[in-house]
């Protein structure tokens, strides 16, 4: 279960690469996936108010449940804004996606519902597994760690995104 970090800079990378031309406010959209990103851990509100630790990473860590809150914007805004939309869909997706990659322990995570109730994890990085049972100074290496990983990628798409939006207004003589 990776940190909200980790979730905020693919979240942010997701939006970076699909979101459409940026515009002055070009953070805003990064801000948003990145909030977006984190917010399938909102099920601990269930958790706390159910003392049932079993709706942490079910539903809403779901590809099911993602394309549905990608769906809304479509049908409030029509296809005009379609690839907004996916974009901000995939980043909530991410979420999932993330902890589905990143389970080593904890019993994995719902994506396949409603399909399924079973939960996968595919253990290829145990990131911060169990950050309610860390130290600070292991809490601190696990950011560290996540921040190097995930930091990067960030900044390596944003850098494509300038190169690609640069040729592109050059090809057109806007520069």
């Amino acid at each position: 279960m990776p940190l909200p970090i980790a979730h905020g800079f693919l979240g942010a990378s997701i939006i970076a690469a699909i979101h459409p031309q940026p515009s002055k406010r070009h953070f805003i959209p990064l801000f948003a996936g990145a909030f977006l990103a984190n917010c399938a851990d909102a099920d601990f509100l269930l958790v706390w108010l159910s003392h049932a630790k079993s709706w942490h990473r079910a539903f809403t860590h779901s590809l099911a449940f993602a394309l549905m809150l990608c769906l809304l914007p479509i049908i409030v805004f029509g296809l005009s804004r379609l690839r907004e939309s996916l974009a901000y869909g995939t980043a909530f997706a991410s979420h999932g996606v993330l902890d589905y990659v990143t389970t080593k322990v904890g019993g994995g995570v719902e994506l396949l519902w409603p399909f399924t109730q079973g939960r996968a994890g595919l253990g290829l990085l145990g990131l911060s597994e169990l950050p309610s049972r860390m130290t600070g100074v292991e809490i601190v290496k696990a950011l560290v760690i996540e921040l190097m990983i995930f930091g990067p990628m960030l900044a390596l798409v944003l850098l494509i995104r300038y190169v690609v939006v640069r040729r592109q207004y050059s090809a057109h003589g806007a520069i």
